[in-house]
């Protein structure tokens, strides 16, 4: 393994085809592992670490870092500062650490967490988990079957295309499923439950009248539903939870409401949007 130092100025290093450990020190770096399980660390500073082929460790350290894991199952860790992390091709963990970053999976099964910050998480494609961690994060699952956790604070998860699960976690959060079977955990908080045409059979695991409210898309699938009792009006029980049913295919399943209540009071429960 090459052994490649940088110092206290601002260096621009590029590893060897093998498995290099690439340093960058103080300075405001552009480091390069090339082919090969290289370790890049950029110290304190602004940094650009490049991991390229191979399996990599990739640890931004101090300061707003850019850093790209390139093909490969990559480690990525901003830490401090306003990260940047883009896994490329691969399995890849993202790590963001402290500050407001924003992670990108791009391609691969990987896992995203966000840390502390107003972080944004981008699973891209393939079965991904993102974890939002403490502050309020923006979450997208893109494609795949994904699992987003919105972790402490005020969040937004967007399942994306697939059958995903969404935890919001304690805060007031909005959660919207998008395509696919989707299962959706508002947590604490005051909770939004967001539904659009072609959103697949969804179920909603703790719904709580008068804290959490079903924000639906108004005449959604071409049925007119323009306010609450029009969507009340076509909900139905199955085994005592409330099924609602968005037409094309789509429904809702709140899972220990019944029907009853529903009807009983439906601006308990709908908004049109």
């Amino acid at each position: 393994m090459a052994t490649l130092p940088g110092g206290n100025y601002d260096d621009i290093i590029t590893g060897t085809n093998g498995s290099d450990f690439i340093d960058g020190g103080n300075g405001d770096d552009i480091l390069t592992g090339g082919n090969g399980a290289d370790t890049v660390l950029g110290g304190d500073g602004r940094d650009a670490l490049f991991g390229g082929n191979g399996d990599d460790l990739l640890m931004g350290g101090n300061g707003a870092d850019v850093l790209d894991g390139g093909n490969g199952n990559d480690v990525l860790d901003g830490g401090d500062g306003d990260d940047y992390l883009s896994g490329g091709n691969g399995d890849d963990m993202l790590i963001g650490g402290r500050g407001k970053d924003v992670l990108d999976g791009g391609k691969g099964d990987d896992v995203l967490m966000g840390g502390d910050g107003d972080d944004i998480l981008k699973g891209g494609e393939g079965d991904d988990v993102l974890m939002g961690g403490g502050h309020n994060d923006y979450l997208d699952g893109g494609k795949g079957d994904d699992v987003l956790m919105g972790g402490t604070g005020d969040d937004f998860l967007k399942g994306g295309e697939g059958d995903d699960f969404l935890d919001g976690g304690a805060g007031n959060d909005i959660l919207d499923g998008g395509a696919g079977n989707d299962i959706l955990v508002g947590g604490a908080g005051n909770d939004i439950f967001v539904f659009s045409g072609g959103g697949g059979q969804d179920v909603v695991l703790d719904f709580r009248a008068g804290e959490d409210v079903l924000q639906i898309e108004r005449n959604i699938n071409g049925l007119e539903i323009n306010d609450a009792s029009d969507l009340a009006a076509r909900v139905t029980d199955m085994g005592g939870n409330a099924m609602i049913d968005l037409g094309n295919g789509d429904s809702i399943m709140l899972k220990g409401v019944s029907a009853e209540e529903v009807h009983n009071n439906p601006n308990d429960f709908f908004v049109i949007h």
